[in-house]
């Protein structure tokens, strides 16, 4: 739709990576203000969210490779970001074990500290995802519906030409409905894990949902044939994070008893 923001001095901002950028620094102010809030030094938060996201950007960038080894010949074509994307299921694969062992290793309240990122992460999640609309990539399957997208852009990487559901918008406004419920989850939280077993958990529904809707889908993942022809790698990620959410709520109940 509009995948160049902006050019200046010969430089150009892509949409994608500048709304990218804004989603990162909105959601570690917070995230740092709530650290805070619960006598984390804020030294030890920026370092928490620099590392992580760091490591959650590998992540995802290799799930897609694995997703699409097509053309992934060389560890230059591996690392190119502009050859293919990211799948943000890999950002949470490693991202979640890292910090964890992180938080561990600095002495931090590991659940507490999740339910803060919790409550950031689907609202910077909601605004990456309109641009991913803009570049034109996370694109839907076709669609006769009166509000369908059409790409034109040679920089699209959505198919040209062809009317699209807008499944961009619509995670980001899931994104957004589960960004609102965790939120209020953390004003009323009565133990720790409660809010990051609620974001796991919600995202996981909403995600399965949203996928019936991309035209951009790997199938497969590591399940039986019978189930691999119609469940793809996210759907199939997403029963994983429904237990590890249920899972977290339940370790928080027990330990506030």
């Amino acid at each position: 739709m509009h995948p160049i923001l902006f050019e200046l001095g010969g430089v150009t901002i892509h949409t994608y990576g500048a709304l990218g950028a804004a989603a990162f620094l909105l959601g570690a102010f917070i995230a740092l203000k709530r650290g805070e809030g619960l006598g984390v030094n804020p030294e030890a938060t920026a370092d928490l969210i620099f590392w992580t996201a760091l490591v959650g950007l590998v992540g995802s960038r290799l799930l897609f490779v694995y997703q699409n080894p097509q053309g992934m010949d060389t560890l230059w074509d591996v690392m190119n970001f502009r050859k293919g994307g990211m799948v943000f299921y890999g950002s949470l694969l490693v991202a979640v074990p890292f910090g964890t062992l992180w938080m561990r290793a600095k002495g931090m309240p590991v659940l507490a500290m999740w339910d803060v990122m919790a409550t950031v992460m689907p609202l910077a999640h909601a605004i990456s995802r309109v641009g991913c609309y803009a570049a034109g990539c996370c694109y839907g399957t076709e669609t006769n519906a009166a509000w369908a997208v059409v790409f034109t852009e040679d920089l699209a990487v959505a198919p040209h030409d062809v009317a699209l559901h807008p499944v961009q918008l619509y995670e980001a406004a899931m994104l957004l409905v589960v960004a609102a419920i965790v939120n209020l989850a953390w004003v009323r939280r009565h133990q720790d894990g409660l809010v990051i077993g609620l974001y796991l958990g919600l995202y996981a529904i909403g995600r399965s949902v949203m996928e019936l809707y991309r035209g951009d889908v790997s199938r497969g993942f590591f399940m039986p044939d019978q189930l691999g022809e119609w469940m793809t790698y996210s759907q199939g990620i997403s029963l994983l994070g429904l237990v590890v959410g249920g899972l977290l709520i339940w370790v928080g109940r027990r330990s506030a008893a």
